[in-house]
């Protein structure tokens, strides 16, 4: 639940975008699509433009032409609902595949939770790509069973934690009013001792901000870069707090009625499309917060190795009611072995 309610602070942002869009019409889409070829539906919360969005429509221009015939890719960005919506859809056959984050992933099977619910338990992206390769075939495997193939897993930056006043450790943010989303009544109680939720709806974020109502809020820099929410905020704690992981999914209903040698293509070219999309979106992770510095006023704090560790300790109290709650014990529990492993090859000490 813990984490499971910071994700959702961090994308409840991306919802208000898909709460202000317009919803595409499947029907129209379906007869826009090339007849002669087996059409799947995807969606997405990443917005049209972005480099998501636009990773997605080169791959499925590429699709057009793959072996066995080709697939018609129709790319829905925003306008099918937050990512829960979005699984009910595949499960009704009403979209065939979605990009997801491991919020949406969870509604599948909760075991990909173990590569982001977890606060300050990755250090870097060598951590988190090293934990991802080492779990991904039993994750595949486990969403397989649940009716799901992974065409490529991909990641949108780290949440970092944006303030009306400056924050360097834990301490500092407890007395501040921070947004939270709503449905998680035991979550809401495990952060009562970490800081001041404040449950709002999305659409009441920046009026909240403005008039005081709220104080901080945890988002990714690149969301925050295109909402503009350093101007009513002034400060961001260069904290790496979570990563957004997810994937690129499609349903097996829909997978297995392509030819063999066209899925071959399709998950060689996934894996093309997954590692330009990590390496935009990290790319993206850092220009965003320049440009807020440059446009929006942004002050960054700067995190010291005594700061991080003050946050390691203090979060680390929360580790053991995310494990089974939130992530599966036997996964936590590989993830921190993994982690272990790498640090202690890489000369590193463990947390």
């Amino acid at each position: 639940m813990f984490l499971k309610t910071f994700w959702r602070q961090a994308f409840a942002l991306a919802g208000a975008w898909t709460l202000g869009g317009t919803a595409a019409s499947l029907t129209e889409a379906t007869l826009s699509a090339a007849d002669t070829q087996p059409l799947i539906r995807i969606a997405t919360a990443a917005p049209k433009g972005s480099s998501f969005h636009s990773s997605l429509q080169a791959m499925g221009q590429r699709w057009k032409s793959a072996p066995g015939g080709g697939v018609a890719l129709d790319i829905y960005a925003q306008s099918q609902g937050g990512e829960p919506a979005i699984v009910r859809r595949m499960r009704v056959n009403q979209l065939q595949g979605a990009m997801l984050t491991a919020v949406g992933m969870a509604q599948i099977d909760k075991s990909v939770t173990a590569l982001q619910m977890m606060p300050m338990m990755f250090r870097s992206w060598e951590e988190v790509d090293y934990v991802r390769e080492k779990l991904r075939p039993k994750l595949e495997k486990i969403l397989l069973e649940k009716g799901f193939v992974v065409l490529f897993w991909g990641d949108a930056g780290w949440v970092r934690w944006f303030s009306k006043v400056p924050i360097k450790t834990p301490a500092d943010l407890k007395p501040l009013k921070v947004y939270a989303s709503s449905g998680d009544p035991e979550a809401l109680e495990i952060l009562k001792d970490y800081y001041q939720p404040v449950v709002l709806e999305p659409d009441k974020i920046f009026s909240s901000l403005s008039t005081d109502m709220i104080s901080a809020i945890p988002i990714p820099a690149f969301i925050g870069n295109a909402m503009q929410v350093g101007i009513q905020t002034g400060y961001m704690l260069d904290l790496r707090w979570v990563p957004v992981v997810g994937a690129m999914v499609v349903t097996s209903a829909a997978w297995n009625k392509l030819p063999i040698e066209t899925r071959q293509a399709l998950i060689a070219d996934g894996e093309k499309t997954g590692g330009e999309i990590r390496n935009n979106s990290r790319n993206e992770d850092n220009s965003a917060i320049k440009v807020m510095q440059e446009k929006q006023g942004l002050k960054v704090q700067p995190v010291t190795p005594e700061i991080e560790a003050d946050w390691v300790k203090v979060i680390a109290r929360t580790h053991p009611k995310i494990r089974g709650a939130v992530v599966p014990a036997v996964l936590f529990d590989e993830v921190v072995s993994i982690l272990k492993e790498f640090r202690a090859s890489a000369g590193e000490v463990g947390k």
